[in-house]
């Protein structure tokens, strides 16, 4: 299960005489409830804006503000942890500090396990002011950030092979894998990398742990390879991708691209070894499987090769069982792929060409639907009122109606490849705001972003469970 004590912010004490404390907390939080509720009334076809006077959160705190309830200290527990229920994580960590009510509110909210609105991603990187071992988080949505509590693992020790549910996944310093909360501290250690098939500690002329690696599937004449522990992090894992939150134990799922040829493995949480799929019905080695997405509704992940053509992965019988669905493509091959899930029901590829000249930039992003039925891709020239979030994160397509703050019909992409950013560590990263339309980027983060270029950037949907 999910360790890590969660982040408590440290309470403001209340005198027993009821003074009235800063008024800045209560008014942030009546102008951030009115502004969520413009929002959401201006996102509603047929809202007018009489229509939440008097409902909803907007509604209490008017109410509670006008009939001169200024002491927000002796809100009702009940109503306190109802409001927090409405808030983004930002406001709901900085409500837990106001005070002792408030803090006994917003613990009473941890322990219960409530939920929260739909979170806006954020950006998790290292930063200098913080220190490299530091992990801290952009909010493009205000421009703020958020220095992370302290993480168990040093953050600048760690490659990211990927995120879901608010949960990174990194490898430390010997190539094993972990999962992550940064907004809880939460810490799930993977099965080590010496539980994968054909991987075997050593170590080399130096003394130093190496791992060596045997390709099955390779010819008998070729010998196997040795790579040492540190280099193994940064190459022996490319995509890492959930089935739901760590919190869940043994629900979820972590289903991994790796070397040799970007094959598969996937293990449970709270299991001791990594599983091959390498001899699934269905599944060949040597695919070259590019990315992966969990289909929640079906239960099933769906896993992309390079040629485009795609597989769904059955995990939950006694046996995995793989399902071809779309054949190879002979369109031009991209540098980039990504599978995207969209809220009204389609599957796409995101298809991102890039071109290095003294950096890696992209160039091109094509969309494809993807026809399961007529086992073919369709040309999709936009996502509409909607925005992708690309990168090792696990794609995602937002509403704006959710998210007044996107950018429709664009992709806001971090860099993802693992060759560029194993050899070219010092090099800057592209992380921007794609436009689908005009196909050009508008760059996050100024002529000097916050973020530091090792561990590369990855989005992140904040969590609290």
């Amino acid at each position: 299960m999910a360790r890590g004590g969660g982040l408590a912010p440290s309470p403001s004490r209340c005198s027993g005489k009821r003074r009235r404390p800063r008024p800045d907390p209560s008014l942030r939080l009546l102008q951030k409830a009115r502004g969520g509720e413009r929002m959401r009334a201006r996102a509603s076809p047929g809202a007018r804006g009489g229509d939440t006077a008097g409902h909803g959160l907007l509604g209490i705190l008017d109410r509670l503000w006008k009939e001169g309830h200024g002491d927000w200290t002796q809100l009702p527990p009940d109503l306190l942890t109802t409001i927090f229920g409405e808030l983004e994580i930002l406001d709901l960590l900085h409500s837990g500090a106001v005070c002792t009510s408030w803090h006994s509110a917003y613990s009473t909210f941890r322990r219960l396990r409530l939920p929260s609105p739909k979170q806006p991603p954020c950006l998790l990187y290292a930063s200098a002011a913080c220190g490299p071992d530091a992990a801290s988080l952009h909010f493009p949505s205000t421009s703020a950030t958020f220095r992370t509590p302290e993480p168990p693992l040093r953050f600048g020790s760690l490659q990211l092979a990927g995120s879901g549910h608010g949960w990174p996944v990194a490898a430390d310093e010997v190539s094993n894998l972990h999962l992550l909360n940064p907004i809880t501290g939460g810490h799930v250690a993977l099965p080590p990398i010496t539980e994968m098939r054909g991987v075997e500690s050593s170590l080399d002329d130096e003394g130093d742990l190496a791992y060596t690696f045997t390709d099955f599937s390779a010819p008998a004449e070729e010998d196997p390879f040795s790579l040492p522990a540190v280099e193994a992090r940064e190459t022996m894992y490319h995509r890492a991708v959930l089935s739901c939150s760590p919190s869940a134990g043994s629900a979820c799922v972590v289903l991994l691209i790796h070397m040799p040829l970007a094959e598969l493995s996937f293990a449970r949480v709270g299991d001791e070894r990594w599983t091959a799929l390498a001899e699934c019905t269905g599944l060949q080695r040597r695919n070259f499987h590019s990315n992966a997405a969990y289909n929640a509704a079906d239960g099933l992940f769906y896993v992309l090769s390079y040629d485009g053509s795609m597989h769904t992965l059955d995990l939950n019988g006694p046996s995995p069982v793989a399902t071809k669905i779309i054949p190879g493509s002979k369109f031009d091959q991209p540098f980039s792929s990504y599978l995207v899930q969209t809220p009204w029901g389609d599957l796409l590829q995101a298809w991102r060409f890039r071109k290095y000249l003294s950096e890696l930039n992209t160039t091109e992003l094509r969309l494809y639907k993807v026809d399961a039925h007529g086992q073919k891709l369709v040309k999709v020239d936009s996502v509409g009122d909607h925005a992708l979030f690309l990168g090792y994160n696990g794609s995602m397509c937002l509403p704006i109606k959710d998210f007044p703050w996107l950018r429709p019909n664009c992709a806001y992409i971090t860099n993802d490849s693992f060759e560029y950013i194993m050899c070219c560590k010092s090099s800057k990263r592209e992380i921007g705001v794609w436009s689908i339309q005009n196909q050009n980027l508008h760059n996050l983060g100024g002529t000097s972003p916050p973020w530091l270029n090792w561990p590369t950037p990855i989005w992140i949907v904040p969590s609290l469970l």
